[in-house]
């Protein structure tokens, strides 16, 4: 797999299947690969006019979820804001579908596809070229269209540290999970000089992403054991795809959080938070993943369009809109 030589557009989860964070709980959806209908609301972008350039094709692949996803909604805006023609539509697949399903929507003038859950990390022996960030996290979130097939970008990372890491000093930080959700935060609290430790229900997958993430750094990343993670933290990171029992079928971790801590669920739209509930009994304040959505989505666009004046605003707007 050949590699980019340039970095990724400037800028930056969801949240996915056991360990991979960030879409909102599932609901019935269509058979594999089969488009569902943009959200009830979301704005059209205009489909006539002068000096209008052709037509933006934008695709979602993932599980079940992106059924819910307020990305339709986010993108559509844009466009419309934008003045550009086109549409965002969500596909469900599976891993074994992307064989078929990438060649396609390259053949069909896609532009862009956004990757989540659970397909961030299987996407990659398909792609075509890697960004470093890409290929130093070892997820893509953003695939672009090129003439030698799909290329792979990561917007998660600099997502996260847009919405968590702005307002924060550089302090140890937890991180729950091994999948691509974790991947971009670790990479993140590396990039932001903070002193990450990773746990996962499987220990074996935190200790090869703690000495995979020591390498690429040069820095430590340390390998918690499962509940036994000692503390308190000032910033804990959930980037499982459960905030709350029913979800997990058990009890989630509990994290011991610092007051005046940070708990970040990169999940959105749960009914029930069992993190926000944690970390507001330890005096800790709690965010969850809608802005970190937001920001990642504006660079996914930027990367697509090439432009840099696309503010974050109206994709914040929708993604609490669709979450309410």
């Amino acid at each position: 797999m050949q590699r980019l030589a340039s970095p990724d557009a400037p800028g930056g989860p969801p949240a996915g299947p056991p360990e991979g964070g960030g879409e909102p709980p599932a609901a019935p959806s269509g058979e594999p690969g089969v488009p569902s209908a943009p959200p009830a609301g979301a704005p059209a972008a205009p489909s006539s006019g002068p000096g209008l350039t052709p037509p933006l094709h934008l695709a979602l692949l993932g599980g079940p979820r992106v059924t819910l996803s307020p990305s339709p909604a986010m993108h559509c805006r844009a466009m419309a804001q934008a003045g550009l023609r086109g549409a965002y539509l969500p596909f469900r697949a599976e891993a074994g579908d992307l064989p078929l399903i990438l060649p396609a929507l390259l053949a069909l003038g896609f532009r862009g596809l956004n990757v989540t859950v659970p397909l961030k990390e299987a996407v990659l022996p398909l792609l075509a070229r890697l960004s470093p960030a890409a290929a130093a996290i070892g997820a893509a979130n953003t695939l672009l269209a090129s003439p030698a097939g799909w290329e792979g970008h990561n917007t998660d990372a600099p997502g996260f540290a847009e919405a968590f890491l702005k307002d924060l000093a550089p302090c140890p930080a937890l991180v729950l999970g091994a999948g691509g959700a974790a991947r971009a935060a670790l990479r993140a609290l590396l990039d932001g000089g903070f002193s990450p430790s990773v746990s996962s229900r499987r220990p074996e997958a935190a200790a090869a992403l703690a000495r995979e993430f020591s390498e690429k750094s040069g820095r430590e990343v340390r390998p918690v054991p499962w509940l036994r993670f000692g503390g308190p933290w000032r910033l804990a990171v959930n980037a499982l795809s459960a905030s709350s029992p029913e979800e997990l079928g058990e009890s989630p971790p509990d994290p011991s959080l610092e007051p005046g801590g940070l708990m970040a669920d990169l999940n959105y739209g749960r009914p029930r938070n069992w993190f926000r509930e944690r970390a507001l009994a330890s005096g800790a304040s709690f965010r969850d993943g809608l802005p970190m959505l937001a920001a990642q989505a504006r660079l996914s666009f930027i990367l697509w369009t090439g432009r840099d004046d696309v503010p974050l605003a109206p994709f914040l707007e929708e993604a609490m809109a669709a979450a309410a």
